[in-house]
């Protein structure tokens, strides 16, 4: 087995079907094929089940696609490092963020890595929460940040901050108390919230069901301009966190913190192996999320978040304070 077998492998699983990897690969299926029995046979388990809608890997082939994603990563920076003078922390860093958390982190962030880290080149992948932590697991990300329900420490994470979440839109009758609405009030609203592999969704259900209740959802959105702009039509309501519609008069959309119980998630920064310390690349991106968030949120530009207690980073140029 060799780099090029694992290349290969990819792009089929990628693709879903031999005759769509081909294109990708400029090799003719016949090829394809032979080099996906070669491997096969090499590994002595069946990789791929074959069907007339094309591939799918099996049980051993996802777990050979999300370490082969690692091994061709790690190669491929090691041909760049040989071949190429770099400063002493470069190379790209794959980043997967939540929508909630990409809006007010992202651009600091780049900014960030462009001043402190010119030779790290960022790759940011902005998706709902389920999405970007599949991506991780599967190996095309070096770290992540996710969402929990509590802040127990947990391997290869460093905690980050926590949110209240709100009710965003009109509730119908609208609550007696401007500011916030208990939980047991939301009832019978109708609400749309991203689907259930979301962290947002299981909190959500898990809350309602603490109270004997189910959550009237009446569709299921996996993005947040649709989210907010649903519960500005007043079709129904939603629940993030304040500081993505922070530039929404609170009022007029109507923006009120949920309440006995209050509903609270934290995030944290997960890196993709808790086996070994990541690279200098990513432990500086890593250390650069915990200092760009502490900025913003004493500059007042991520309401409504509450630190975590002194999260600490490696930084490889010197030691945190």
């Amino acid at each position: 087995m060799d780099i090029a077998q694992l290349r290969d492998f990819i792009a089929v699983v990628d693709a879903g079907s031999l005759s769509r990897a081909t294109r990708a690969l400029h090799v003719s299926q016949p090829a394809i094929s032979q080099r996906m029995a070669q491997l096969e046979a090499h590994l002595g388990v069946r990789l791929l089940d074959r069907g007339p809608r094309g591939v799918r890997p099996t049980s051993a082939g996802r777990a050979l696609y999300r370490d082969a994603q690692q091994l061709v990563r790690q190669f491929d920076r090691l041909a760049q490092d040989i071949a190429v003078s770099r400063p002493p922390v470069h190379g790209p860093v794959a980043i997967g963020l939540p929508t909630t958390v990409a809006a007010p982190l992202a651009p600091a962030l780049f900014t960030w890595v462009r001043a402190h880290y010119p030779g790290i080149h960022l790759q940011m992948f902005e998706s709902m929460s389920g999405y970007v932590h599949e991506l991780l697991l599967a190996g095309r990300l070096d770290l992540a940040a996710v969402f929990r329900e509590d802040a127990a420490p947990r391997p290869a994470e460093l905690p980050l901050y926590s949110e209240s979440l709100y009710l965003i839109g009109q509730p119908d009758p609208a609550p007696a108390t401007p500011a916030d609405v208990p939980l047991t009030d939301l009832r019978d609203v109708p609400l749309v919230t991203p689907g259930a592999r979301s962290n947002l969704r299981i909190l959500v259900d898990r809350a309602f069901a603490a109270y004997g209740m189910v959550p009237v959802n009446v569709g299921d959105v996996e993005s947040l301009g649709t989210l907010i702009r649903i519960a500005e039509s007043g079709e129904a309501c939603t629940i993030l966190p304040r500081s993505v519609v922070a530039g929404h008069d609170p009022r007029r959309l109507g923006v009120r913190r949920i309440v006995a119980p209050a509903l609270r998630r934290h995030v944290a920064v997960l890196t993709a192996t808790d086996r070994y310390e990541p690279r200098d690349s990513v432990a500086a991106v890593r250390q650069g999320i915990v200092e760009v968030t502490r900025e913003l949120a004493a500059a007042n530009r991520w309401p409504g978040i509450r630190l975590a207690e002194r999260p600490e980073a490696a930084d490889p140029r010197h030691e945190a304070p």
